[in-house]
């Protein structure tokens, strides 16, 4: 299911596209709560909100599908937000549609953390096919440095060298 598919089908409320989202993205919820001193149950539970909050900002206007957003990055940091503010202590219990407002408002703040990643996103695709190729390696798909290595055909340290010098390029492109 294409980006525009998916954003289509969650304003529609058409269940073959929360269904998309589930099958492809629960467990990445699932894993980023477990990192974050969560359970399997809190993760459904923050899921349930984010897509929530996703279809309730679709609805309003406050995300807008563009040609540099993907859904499911947005869903995550909705999600990851949420898991953090339950983390902090803001535990409280409120009806749906005074979640769903409280949602809608925390876009605004969500808003620069999205943008950052947009931008991010952006800029990695700027950098070249092998330094996208080891930090992907390394930090989506968590790649020891060995592993890296001998799929580079480096020796370790050179592996090393050169994810910090791609890190190097990222971080003055976003500067």
């Amino acid at each position: 299911m294409t980006d525009k598919e998916l954003y289509e089908g969650i304003s529609e409320k058409r269940n073959d596209a929360f269904l998309f989202l589930y099958n492809n993205h629960i467990n990445s919820i699932i894993n980023m709560v477990k990192k974050n001193s969560g359970e399997e149950e809190d993760a459904m539970d923050i899921f349930q909100e984010g897509m929530i909050a996703l279809w309730v900002n679709i609805k309003k206007g406050k995300y807008v599908l563009d040609g540099n957003t993907k859904v499911s990055t947005y869903l995550f940091s909705v999600c990851r937000n949420l898991w953090l503010k339950k983390l902090r202590g803001n535990k409280k219990i409120v009806s749906l549609d005074q979640q769903e407002r409280e949602y809608a408002e925390e876009t605004i703040e969500e808003d620069d953390t999205f943008e950052k990643i947009q931008k991010l996103e952006a800029l990695f695709s700027q950098l070249g096919e092998k330094c996208r190729s080891i930090l992907h390696e390394f930090y989506y798909k968590k790649a020891s440095m060995k592993d890296i290595a001998l799929q580079f055909n480096y020796e370790e340290k050179t592996a090393k060298n050169e994810k910090y010098r791609c890190m190097q390029r990222l971080r003055a492109m976003y500067n």
